[in-house]
């Protein structure tokens, strides 16, 4: 009897510490993955090798383990549980064309647009963001990177100038102010998907690779 409960003694301590490196692994992976794609630099080099060192280091302690077959289900499995929640999540094709559906608009007479020159690393001096938008009669409101700026306020200041659409080359969180006082006064909104990740200009299904190419929406808007 008291060799029986020994042997499950080890096996559920063997269990745990399998388990506990397994959650550790995923863990550190998933760190890795966020660190990444949210910082540039030394930080976004340590997160990519963190990404592919932890679920080997986990791998390798398993096969040292001789618990290997166990892995490479739990890997299967995790694979599984990936596929099944990224189907959960897939729009149907006829509910994203709905969304994606538009009204074509005439050309703004006096369309304002906000740039900030340091958003996606230098996007608005490397596609020629202002000087392209000036070309098609925008008005270009550089930001200052080296100081803090009030976007919402600018934004309504062009408004009050006589602003008859807004527009945003930058990121996201620079969007979404400027989104909101073209909401409040019902102007149209220009996304320019000169940022990082560009995540608002990929739900709207523009091109994330050249931003210059949103500027079209300024002779042919939809």
């Amino acid at each position: 009897m008291g060799g029986a409960c020994a042997a499950l003694l080890t096996a559920l301590g063997s269990g745990m510490l399998i388990l506990l490196s397994g959650v550790v692994g995923l863990a550190a992976t998933a760190a890795g993955v966020w660190w990444f794609l949210a910082h540039r630099g030394p930080v976004r080099v340590f997160g990519a090798i963190l990404a592919a060192a932890a679920p080997l280091t986990t791998l390798g302690l398993y096969v040292s383990w001789g618990v290997w077959v166990n892995a490479l289900v739990a890997l299967g499995l995790w694979g599984v549980a990936l596929s099944c929640a990224r189907a959960a999540l897939r729009r149907p094709e006829d509910e994203r064309k709905a969304l994606m559906r538009g009204e074509s608009v005439p050309p703004p007479r006096r369309p304002v647009l906000i740039m900030n020159p340091k958003s996606g690393g230098g996007k608005v001096a490397r596609f020629g963001l202002v000087e392209r938008a000036e070309a098609l009669g925008a008005r270009v409101i550089l930001l200052d990177p080296s100081a803090p700026a009030d976007v919402g306020g600018l934004a309504r200041k062009a408004v009050a100038e006589g602003a008859d659409l807004l527009g945003v080359a930058g990121g996201d969180g620079t969007q979404a102010l400027v989104a909101e006082v073209a909401a409040e006064h019902d102007l149209p909104f220009l996304v320019i998907s000169a940022g990082t990740r560009n995540h608002f200009a990929m739900d709207l299904g523009l091109d994330r690779t050249d931003p210059s190419r949103c500027l079209d929406a300024l002779t042919d808007g939809e």
